[in-house]
């Protein structure tokens, strides 16, 4: 596969639209893509904490693209130049639920949606996080954080409200975890 030209379709305030001219096998063809042009790095951090008590932090996060929410872990952009992956991580689950991890294990980084964009999510694990204050949400999140025993974790994922959809990293995260025994 190669790449031919790459050409910027459309640029906003944090996407960049690209279409790709690509050449397979002598075959050409153009692929459209998205890029965030508010980014540094791979693009993305997660968090999966759990607190001393063993509950899972996850959120109910309002997502506009899909007109509803999404249980999530905490997440975030690496969005400020200079500032670490773990740096980030330990930002984003302060400011989203008022949780502090003491400590930070990368998991994973896995790509969000391939067939649309190069962005990567770093996952970390955090165990032992605990409660230091309130949330410091942006302006435009809509985010309740749900506190879940790992125990009843799949009951929970199993049966959201109908207004809610899952992130199906949460489930491929948490067995990863379990895989590498660290939940």
């Amino acid at each position: 596969m190669d790449i031919l030209d790459r050409e910027i379709a459309f640029e906003g305030r944090y996407l960049r639209f690209v279409r790709k001219h690509c050449r397979k096998g002598g075959r050409e063809y153009v692929w459209e893509t998205v890029e965030r042009n508010n980014v540094y790095g791979e693009g993305a951090v997660v968090v999966v904490a759990l607190t001393g008590e063993r509950e899972l932090i996850l959120e109910r996060n309002w997502r506009a693209a899909l007109e509803s929410y999404v249980v999530q872990f905490p997440a975030g952009l690496t969005d400020k130049e200079g500032e670490s992956k773990e740096e980030t991580a330990r930002r984003e689950l302060l400011e989203e639920t008022g949780y502090e991890a003491a400590e930070l294990i990368p998991v994973v980084s896995v790509p969000l949606c391939p067939v649309l964009t190069a962005t990567r999510a770093t996952h970390f694990f955090a165990p032992g996080v605990r409660l230091v204050g309130g949330q410091r949400r942006d302006a435009a999140e809509e985010i309740e954080v749900v506190k879940v025993p790992v125990a009843e974790v799949d009951d929970y994922l199993l049966n959201l409200p109908d207004d809610t959809a899952l992130d199906l990293r949460v489930p491929g995260i948490l067995w990863a975890l379990e895989r590498k025994g660290l939940l």
